[in-house]
């Protein structure tokens, strides 16, 4: 990813969706998605089980999903869906976006926009696989899990097994951060995320779960473990030339503003002074007029390196 890639090099301006269409913050958007599809779940038919309404069913990921390949897609679709919110599903939808509005948003500014979105969609397909994985463990080795699978086959839903890997990485990149629970405790970051992984843990050795994925929640941990430990850059794996509807519908949309050229000199002292202050002080320090100047200093360097 090259420097004019980054978050903190863009404009200052909404972190919604533009004026344009094109998506600013990609957690924004994931957020929206995943409330509008909880808000229209409610308006669609209750399934004949009474359990649930029709779209949230379909996007669920069954545990007997092998024997249909060709429901693939509910490895990912499984993770914009959420208990019905007029059966109590308003606190599962509202603590994984509350989870990953607050951690995703300085874990794009990390990684860049289309990293974090390859993150994300690949830590609920792996989290999905972990689950389907661990569930027919159980439900082929045990007594209780044969009879359980022959009166109703097991089904998930959820965006945790994602959140929980974006959690989890924050805690990886930020250990020492302080963080209050409930408002009221201060802890360090790693010490949250060992609670978390923890309580999964004692789910997993004592097998009662109740209605909560363990398996999901250690699937997404493990991935994030595993994307630090080999570099990430999973957008690296993309087919050459590759790009997201919006990026293309962003750069058709966009209108282009004349702003000066700083000389060569002077954008070269800059550039080092702007670099040494988000060293210092983050990239959240830095102001419209830095990030433009980063920008001109990046298109510049790509311009020098043209044969």
């Amino acid at each position: 990813m090259g420097i004019y890639d980054r978050e903190y090099y863009q404009e200052d301006g909404p972190r919604g969706f533009t004026l344009t269409g094109a998506p600013r913050l990609i957690v924004t958007n994931l957020v929206i998605i995943n409330v509008a599809l909880a808000l229209v779940d409610i308006f669609t038919p209750v399934t004949a089980e009474g359990d649930g309404h029709w779209l949230s069913s379909l996007l669920a990921l069954q545990a007997d999903a092998y024997r249909r390949p060709w429901e693939i897609w509910n490895l990912l679709s499984y993770g914009f869906a959420h208990a019905p919110l007029d059966r109590g599903g308003i606190w599962h939808v509202g603590l994984n976006m509350f989870m990953l509005w607050m951690f995703g948003r300085e874990i794009e500014l990390r990684l860049g926009r289309v990293e974090f979105l390859w993150f994300y969609l690949t830590s609920i397909v792996f989290a999905g696989l972990v689950w389907l994985g661990l569930e027919n463990a159980w439900l082929w080795g045990t007594e209780a899990g044969r009879v359980w699978e022959q009166l109703h086959s097991p089904s998930m839903y959820g965006a945790s097994g994602g959140v929980t890997a974006v959690f989890i990485l924050f805690v990886l990149y930020y250990p020492r951060r302080t963080l209050y629970v409930y408002g009221l405790f201060a802890l360090p970051a790693w010490v949250i995320g060992a609670i978390v992984i923890g309580q999964d843990l004692l789910r997993a050795l004592s097998g009662q779960s109740g209605n909560v994925a363990w398996q999901a929640h250690l699937g997404g941990a493990a991935f994030a473990l595993l994307y630090l430990r080999l570099g990430g850059r999973l957008s690296r794996l993309a087919p050459a030339g590759w790009r997201w509807p919006w990026q293309t519908l962003g750069q058709r949309a966009r209108l282009r503003i004349h702003r000066p050229e700083i000389d060569r000199d002077t954008l070269d002292a800059e550039a080092d002074r702007i670099l040494e202050k988000v060293h210092r002080q983050g990239e959240q320090s830095l102001s419209g007029r830095e990030r433009r100047i980063l920008e001109q200093y990046s298109r510049q360097m790509r311009e020098k390196r043209r044969p």
